[in-house]
């Protein structure tokens, strides 16, 4: 039979004091390596995310914390919002950071409410409460529950009369799927 590798024959006590010395990046490593040793790191708290936020590994991956959900997601699962001023990494409430999908199936973001995600304009529509970038009247609804309005109207919520800045803002639903590979073309519902 083949002897283990002599980090394996050292007591549980100083494998645990070894993974108290780690990053939150090292022990993810380290957990990957054996089932022993994944066993005996514990799952990483918020506060380790929130440190970790701050490492070349975590902004190299554009990898941002929500506070309901536990862990590293992309900076594109963040409302633009979100990872700016006081949220942004090491910002006073980075700890109190959410998600998309937190926000909206949390019922964090009211109904009707406009939200910029990667510099495009969304609604959580306050009818059929989808987030969408089909942006339909003052009311905050989408396109598809304004009354009179088409699918690809985008943006009448500003009043800009400049009629190229719509088209070229007009999405073809197709934006939502791409970048979050949400299902039901590119719509996250609230429930």
């Amino acid at each position: 039979t083949m002897a283990s590798p002599p980090i394996l024959r050292l007591p549980v006590e100083l494998h645990l004091e070894i993974v108290s010395l780690l990053d939150l990046s090292n022990k993810v490593n380290l957990a990957f390596t054996t089932r022993y040793f994944r066993s005996i790191i514990p799952p990483p708290t918020h506060v380790e995310f929130l440190a970790a936020e701050g490492t070349t590994w975590a902004k190299s991956r554009q990898l941002y914390t929500c506070n309901s959900y536990i862990s590293f997601n992309h900076w594109k699962d963040f409302a633009d919002d979100m990872r700016k001023g006081k949220w942004c990494r090491s910002g006073t409430q980075a700890h109190a950071r959410f998600c998309l999908k937190c926000g909206v199936n949390d019922a964090l973001y009211a109904p009707g409410t406009l939200l910029t995600i990667c510099n495009r304009v969304h609604v959580l529509c306050s009818v059929c409460k989808v987030l969408t970038d089909q942006i339909g009247d003052r009311s905050g609804r989408c396109a598809g529950c304004s009354p009179g309005r088409s699918r690809n109207h985008n943006c009448d919520y500003f009043d800009n009369d400049d009629d190229d800045w719509r088209l070229e803002r007009a999405s073809d639903r197709n934006h939502l799927r791409d970048v979050y590979d949400w299902a039901e073309e590119g719509r996250l519902h609230r429930y």
